[in-house]
Formats: structure tokens, C-alpha cells, sequence
């Protein structure tokens, strides 16, 4: 069970915090992981979806942060930022293995089987959704609509949307944004 804080940390006490973790404080690593664990646990869900997931993966950050605490610069940037980025790459990491996106399509056919438990209305509606969606993502150009879905869908950074698809990284941001606007526009249309 994780005991948090919802508030939004001070810097000064978790860069503290931090230095003293890479004191091996073991003491400052539980008052950290208790002014920041609710936080982090929100960005890493909003990444992987599933709780459990997001749990592991809290886990396995945390303990990335306890191994390069020392290698925290305050001058390069705010400590809470340091961890949200540990935490975002190693759910980032978990999106890229295998077996979780073998887990993550059976989780996505069980919520669909779930969805086809609702009634006629509900199926017609969602239905009628994703085929809006569909017709707007058919607007976008091909390389254009795999960026916005690598990104949005796959979990892939822009980096690594600009890698898989060998272009630059700029033109894979301005695709994403682009086309995301242009889907906003034609969903609200």
C-alpha cells in the first residue's frame, strides 16, 4: 500500500533528499519516496494504463533513483522533474518489451470483450465513435497518421517515432502536431 502526499513537493527539501540518498540515507530514500510516490504513480498510470503495471514500474524507478542519486545536478533542473523522467523512461521501457505487449493486446481484447457487454445503445455509439475516428485518422497523410499513432497509441517517444520512421525529429513533431489538430478539428465537426 503506498502512503503519499498529494501536494506538489518543495525543490529544496527532495534535492536534499536526493543528496543524501546518494549518501545511502535510507532514511531520506523513505521521506522521499513519500513526498513524491503519488505523483510519480500518476504519470507512469497515465503511460502504462494498468495499475499493476504502474506499480512495477514505481518500483523498478525508484530504485534507479536510489542507484544515480548521485548523479542528480540541481542546476541541470528541478529534482521532481529528475524522477518524472526516470519514472516516464522506465514505463517507456516496459511499453517496449515483448511480453507486455503481448499482455497489453490480451488487456485490450478483454476491455473490448467488456465493452461488448454493454447495451445495443452504448455498442451503437461507441461504435459510430470509432469509426469518426477511423475516417479522421484516414485524412492525415500515411507517415503522418503512424507518428500520431506510435506516439499516442504505441507509447513511442517522438525520438524513437523519428528513428523507426527515418526522419527527422522536428518533422516528426510537427506531423504530431499538425495532425492533431487536424483531428480535433474534423472530431468536432
Amino acid at each position: 500500500m503506498l502512503t503519499t502526499t498529494t501536494s506538489a513537493p518543495d525543490p529544496q527539501p527532495l534535492a536534499d533528499l536526493i543528496g543524501r540518498c546518494a549518501l545511502r540515507d535510507e532514511n531520506a530514500f523513505v521521506t522521499l519516496y513519500r513526498a513524491t510516490s503519488a505523483k510519480l504513480l500518476g504519470v507512469i498510470l497515465r503511460i502504462v494504463v494498468q495499475r499493476h503495471w504502474a506499480e512495477e514500474v514505481l518500483q523498478e524507478g525508484y530504485l534507479n533513483v536510489w542507484r544515480h542519486a548521485g548523479s542528480y545536478n540541481a542546476g541541470r533542473g528541478a529534482p521532481m522533474t529528475w524522477m518524472t523522467n526516470i519514472m516516464r523512461n522506465q514505463a517507456l521501457d516496459l511499453l517496449r518489451r515483448a511480453e507486455y505487449r503481448g499482455k497489453r493486446r490480451e488487456t485490450e481484447v478483454e476491455e473490448t470483450l467488456a465493452a461488448s457487454n454493454a447495451g445495443p445503445q452504448q455498442q451503437t455509439e461507441m461504435s459510430a465513435e470509432l469509426a469518426r475516428l477511423h475516417r479522421c485518422l484516414e485524412k492525415l497523410g500515411e507517415q503522418q497518421r503512424r507518428c500520431v499513432l506510435l506516439i499516442h497509441h504505441e507509447g513511442y517517444s517522438p525520438a524513437e517515432a523519428a528513428q523507426r520512421e527515418a526522419v527527422p525529429l522536428g518533422t516528426v513533431k510537427t506531423w504530431v502536431r499538425r495532425g492533431l489538430i487536424r483531428l480535433r478539428e474534423c472530431l468536432s465537426a
